[in-house]
């Protein structure tokens, strides 16, 4: 029977490329995780606080994430569907920079030409109040008493508009 011999020289140049394959192997995860583009921001600051948000898209996975942020500690994230983000108005901050007012479309990646979905939202940082007009899910839950009837689930346009007006008359 014969016996392998590893010596210790080998053992060290393995025990090197082990940990030399880990560190590349989390170089590109964490490259990965953290390439990301802004691209939508605002940000607004009074009283020694401040607030905003920032609309990322990941590079990888095209996955966009919408921030709303405040120096009070404020720190949420939404999960935006993986879409082309297309804006409409851009955003415009009310009620003296209370809230901010953004407005874009969603267009699917294999049909750029298409319509999209129209997504309205509205976030009140003072009352910590959102508001969405959409017809995409998006971050709320399914009503399951309506039987099919979507749009009854949903702010529509007047009622988000009125919402709007009633925050900035």
């Amino acid at each position: 029977m014969k016996q392998s011999v590893v010596t210790p020289l080998i053992r060290r140049v393995l025990w090197i490329a082990a940990v030399f394959a880990i560190l590349i192997v989390l170089a590109v995860l964490l490259f990965y995780r953290f390439s990301r583009d802004a691209i939508g921001f605002s940000q607004k600051c009074d009283g020694g606080f401040c607030w905003g948000y920032q609309l990322e898209q990941q590079s990888f996975s095209k996955q966009m994430v919408l921030r709303f942020t405040g120096s009070w500690g404020l720190d949420i994230h939404y999960t935006l569907p993986k879409m082309q983000l297309e804006r409409v108005n851009g955003d415009r901050w009310l009620a003296n920079d209370r809230a901010i007012y953004l407005n874009f479309r969603l267009k699917p990646f294999n049909n750029l030409s298409a319509d999209g979905e129209h997504v309205q939202i509205l976030y009140d940082f003072q009352r910590g109040e959102l508001y969405v007009a959409s017809q995409l899910q998006l971050w709320r839950g399914q009503d399951f008493q309506s039987r099919g009837n979507l749009g009854k689930n949903w702010l529509t346009d007047e009622e988000f508009q009125r919402i709007v007006q009633r925050i900035e008359p």
